[in-house]
């Protein structure tokens, strides 16, 4: 029995010997050292119709033990826009022990344009209309498109200036607004005018009607916006200047524009579109013209 005591406790002590000098070559070849990053740059400028590889250009990463892992490299984040169209976009890269590395770097689109909220139809109704209405049933005339989110038009929000609700006939100034996923902010203000259908002057009025109510240019370029006048509109009548339908005491007049805009400023500007029958009233449509950087 003493024999076996003393047998037990020798194959333990090399046990014990054994796992200890495993533990110490374990972690002594341990891969302790995580891999690296590295960019030919401190910025990188894509488009923004790229491929998503192209964020990649320029990197590259190795470990000491995995050799080259630069196809193994994947977006962590990216920030907000630090200035328009600029970025942080932020990389990471494990090795096989799963030990991680990070670069961070400017991400520059060359060909950004901030979100654009477009109108196809004049904001004007009869102030029977509008009585149930709610803000869906206003932003339905709205599209909001963006280079980088595409359609965003379920993130438009409005404002409507003063009292913040529409009280009869009259014109209302509203603000549009929408962002994107990367913290561009576009704000639009419009006109909406709401019409005594028993005024007898408004139903007399001839509306000069547009191809879009809401344009956009940049800093330096000017518009023809006689370009976008289409035709003419008495009441729920519609009557486009190259259509066979247009009452022949009307066809051949002319659209009074009155342009505000500063093509080389940019900013929001107003401008309007007149319209006087012969013996009639003047009837005036108005564009909201924005001017980008």
């Amino acid at each position: 029995m003493r024999k076996l005591r003393i047998a037990v406790i020798i194959i333990f002590i090399g046990a014990a010997a054994l796992f200890a000098a495993y533990q110490v070559r374990t972690r002594i070849e341990a891969d302790t050292e995580p891999p690296v990053i590295t960019s030919d740059s401190d910025s990188v400028s894509v488009s923004v119709e790229g491929e998503e590889s192209d964020v990649f250009q320029g990197l590259s990463a190795k470990d000491n033990v995995d050799g080259d892992i630069t196809d193994d490299i994947r977006v962590a984040s990216m920030s907000n826009f630090t200035d328009t169209g600029t970025r942080n976009i932020t990389y990471v890269v494990f090795d096989s022990s799963n030990q991680a590395a990070t670069l961070t770097r400017e991400l520059v689109y060359s060909d950004y344009t901030p979100p654009r909220i477009t109108l196809t139809k004049p904001l004007r109704f009869e102030e029977n209309d509008t009585e149930e209405w709610d803000t869906s049933d206003f932003l339905q005339y709205f599209k909001a498109t963006d280079c980088l989110d595409g359609d965003i038009t379920s993130q438009i929000r409005m404002n409507i200036e003063g009292n913040g609700y529409i009280d009869g006939a009259g014109t209302y100034p509203i603000t549009l607004q929408v962002n994107n996923s990367a913290g561009d902010v576009t704000s639009v203000p419009v006109e909406m005018t709401i019409v005594d259908p028993e005024d007898e002057q408004e139903s007399e009025k001839y509306y000069p009607v547009l191809s879009q109510y809401i344009v956009y240019t940049k800093a330096g370029q000017s518009l023809s916006l006689g370009d976008y006048v289409t035709g003419l509109q008495r009441g729920s009548m519609v009557y486009e200047f190259d259509s066979p339908d247009m009452p022949e005491d009307l066809a051949g007049t002319e659209v009074t524009i009155t342009d505000g805009t500063d093509y080389n400023t940019p900013g929001t500007y107003t401008a309007e579109f007149s319209y006087t029958p012969p013996e009639g009233v003047t009837a005036t449509t108005k564009m909201t013209v924005v001017v980008e950087e």
